[in-house]
C-alpha cells in the first residue's frame, strides 16, 4: 500500500503474521497475492483508515508482541539497588524489597510457592507475602527467625497470625525400613579406606566404631549417608554432638 511516498507491505512472515493467522484470519499466510492479503486484513478490520490524511496503516495488537526476555543482569541505579534507611534492619546481606519484588513477579504467579533456603532478614518472605505468593523461609540463625516473624508481623499488621514457625528438625519419611546402622561398618571401612572420619588416622577394622554424623536425637537418621566410622577417642570427644562440632573440637585441641 502506498500514499505520498509512504509504502508498507502486509506481513506474510514473522511473529505478527503468525498471530494474525492463529487469532484473526485462518489461512492468512498461505495467501500469495499482496492484494489478497490486504483485502483480508481490511475485511478483518486490521487496516486503519484515518478520517484525515492519506496514510492508512496496519493495526497491531500488543498481545502479539512476546516482548524481550528478562536479562540476568539487573541494573537500575535508583530503585532496585538502593533502599531507604527505614527498610534497613542491619543484616549484612540484606537486599532491597524492590529487587525481590521484581524477581518474584517475573518468575511466579499469585498462589505459587516461593522458597528461600537462606532467608536471612526475610526480604524475600515479605516480598512474596505482599504479592500473594505462598512462601517458605529457612535459616539456621535464631536471629534470622526472629527477623522473619517481626518483619512479616510489621508488614501484615496486628492481626498477623498465619505464619507457621518451626524450630524442630524435620524427619525424613522417604527412607522406608532401614537395617541396623551397625551393619554398614564394612562398607564404611572401605569408603573411608580405614581412616577415622575425625582425626583422619588409619586404624584396623576392630578399632573403629559406626557413628552418626548428626545424632538421631538431633534429627539424624540411620541411613548410610548419615553414618561414619570414628576411633574410640574421637567417638568420646564427639559425644552427643554433630560431626561438625567434633571437627571444631579437634581443631581447638590441635589434632587437626
Amino acid at each position: 500500500m502506498a500514499s505520498r511516498n509512504r509504502v508498507w507491505s502486509p506481513p506474510r512472515t514473522g511473529t505478527y503474521a503468525d498471530y494474525i493467522e492463529a487469532r484473526l484470519i485462518p489461512g492468512y499466510k498461505a495467501m500469495t497475492g499482496v492484494h489478497d492479503r490486504l483485502d483480508a486484513l481490511d475485511a478483518a478490520g486490521l487496516i486503519v483508515h484515518p478520517t484525515t490524511g492519506f496514510w492508512p496503516g496496519l493495526k497491531r495488537y500488543a498481545a502479539a508482541d512476546v516482548g524481550k526476555p528478562l536479562q540476568d543482569i539487573i541494573y537500575e541505579p535508583t530503585g532496585l539497588t538502593n533502599y531507604s534507611g527505614t527498610e534497613r534492619v542491619g543484616y549484612p546481606t540484606q537486599k532491597p524489597l524492590a529487587l525481590l519484588d521484581l524477581l518474584i513477579r517475573s518468575s511466579s504467579d499469585p498462589g505459587d510457592v516461593v522458597l528461600d533456603p537462606f532467608c536471612g532478614c526475610a526480604t524475600t518472605c515479605v516480598a512474596a507475602d505482599r504479592l500473594q505468593r505462598q512462601w517458605v523461609g529457612i535459616d539456621l540463625s535464631e536471629v534470622a527467625a526472629k527477623l522473619v516473624l517481626k518483619r512479616i508481623r510489621d508488614d501484615q499488621g496486628p492481626l498477623f497470625d498465619d505464619v507457621t514457625h518451626r524450630i524442630d528438625l524435620p524427619q525424613r519419611t522417604d527412607l522406608g525400613d532401614l537395617p541396623h546402622y551397625r551393619t554398614h561398618k564394612h562398607t564404611l571401612y572401605g569408603s573411608q579406606e580405614g581412616h577415622c572420619a575425625g582425626c583422619r588416622v588409619l586404624f584396623p577394622f576392630r578399632n573403629l566404631t559406626v557413628d552418626h554424623v548428626v545424632p538421631v536425637s538431633r534429627g539424624g537418621s540411620d541411613h548410610i549417608t548419615n553414618l561414619q566410622l570414628l576411633c574410640g577417642s574421637c567417638n568420646s570427644t564427639k559425644s552427643t554432638g554433630t560431626h561438625a562440632e567434633l571437627i571444631a573440637k579437634l581443631q581447638q585441641q590441635g589434632v587437626l
